[in-house]
């Protein structure tokens, strides 16, 4: 036997002698693990995304604190973020801290609680599962402290840190100058947030955000976000849901929600930037998608300015994104070019879809329309009874 397969045995025996319970539900598995380290038994759970079973790609891993209260909304995310395209898939580690226990782990013993997260908990997750080098840790109140220490302790064990109302911070805030000068191409994102309403807690963290703003790295990417309509029993939530859309910040098609957040943003130049860096992050392409094209004229249209929506057309058309996106979609773009007398232009479109979609009657319409509006009844008569013949056809 080869010393790979020897240590590939010996390590399957350390873990098969410490691992000794496991149940399957809707939420993935559960594992009790001994764990030497803390010389008790520990719950960790654990779940895979649905690709995992049809792919042999490996996958980022998001560990939380307190999983017997956080773990299912951290797999309830995973499914929404997935669904719409915000995240990759990853794989969620839930490590249960019962009370009163939880504030000694963190507390009293973190050093211990630390070893066991490193040796036992990710040398387990690492060896059983299809893991990448990517991974997040999350941790609320006196759990968020302690992701705030072990960032300091461990800081290359994870790749961002997410921290909600951590508390106490500070005792660290000495420690936390001294690491950042000692540490001065730290590359981690650290993303840590509170309610503002939480007293004791906002001391530490406002205390905490000034060191970052005088002493931080540039390297550091790092985030203070006040939860304004959210309460210390809340934070969780919406730490780690901000935390992940922080960290893949280049991940989701772009969209602004108006032209004025679309300039202060960059423009153009901004989104041709961005989109080289979802390629380089991800693997897309670097072209811009056609939610993308499409969600930018549509705020042109919402804020009735003409010439930026022509502007974005001209750019955009040669892609081919308007024979692409829904037709109600590219209706809604030729419509616009009607509304403002573009009728050569309303028509190229509308015309180009009733090709397209020959069962649809809406690009008939939107002829009509426009032979309507240039007085020739008999051109737009036709299209309108053309769309109405269809629609009486579907209809039966």
């Amino acid at each position: 036997m080869t010393i790979k397969k020897l240590c590939i045995f010996f390590s399957i025996c350390y873990f098969c002698t410490n691992i000794y319970a496991q149940t399957v539900n809707n939420l993935g598995v559960n594992y009790t693990i001994h764990s030497k380290s803390l010389n008790e038994d520990r719950q960790i759970q654990v779940f895979v995304p649905e690709s995992y079973k049809t792919t042999d790609k490996k996958y980022p891993v998001l560990y939380i604190l307190d999983g017997q209260r956080l773990f299912p909304f951290g797999v309830s995310l995973l499914k929404s973020n997935t669904h719409f395209q915000l995240t990759p898939e990853f794989i969620i580690v839930g490590i249960t801290n019962k009370y009163p226990d939880r504030f000694g782990h963190f507390i009293d013993i973190e050093k211990r609680f630390l070893k066991f997260i490193e040796e036992e908990v990710i040398s387990y997750i690492d060896n059983s599962y299809r893991t990448s080098d990517k991974r997040i840790l999350f941790g609320w109140e006196y759990g968020g402290s302690f992701v705030v220490q072990t960032m300091m302790d461990k800081p290359d064990l994870f790749d961002a840190y997410l921290a909600a109302s951590p508390f106490p911070l500070d005792n660290k805030i000495e420690e936390l100058d001294n690491f950042l000068s000692n540490n001065p191409r730290i590359n981690n994102m650290l993303y840590f947030s509170v309610s503002p309403y939480e007293n004791q807690v906002n001391i530490g963290t406002k205390k905490l955000d000034s060191l970052l703003k005088l002493k931080a790295p540039k390297t550091l990417n790092w985030n203070y976000k006040e939860l304004e309509n959210e309460e210390h029993l809340s934070t969780p939530y919406s730490t780690i849901y901000f935390g992940l859309k922080k960290f893949y910040g280049y991940y989701p098609e772009l969209q602004f929600n108006s032209l004025e957040e679309f300039t202060k943003a960059g423009g153009l130049n901004y989104v041709n930037e961005y989109y080289k860096k979802r390629a380089l992050d991800y693997g897309f392409s670097s072209n811009l998608s056609d939610w993308t094209m499409f969600s930018l004229t549509r705020n042109a249209i919402r804020a009735k300015d003409y010439n930026q929506f022509d502007i974005f057309i001209n750019e955009f058309k040669e892609t081919g994104f308007l024979e692409r996106i829904r037709i109600n979609r590219s209706c809604l773009i030729a419509e616009y070019y009607l509304e403002n007398k573009q009728y050569d232009k309303s028509i190229e479109i509308f015309s180009l879809l009733a090709d397209k979609y020959p069962n649809s009657e809406l690009p008939l319409i939107g002829l009509g329309d426009n032979y309507k509006s240039l007085l020739n009844n008999k051109k737009a008569s036709m299209y309108y009874r053309k769309a109405e013949k269809l629609f009486k056809n579907k209809s039966n």
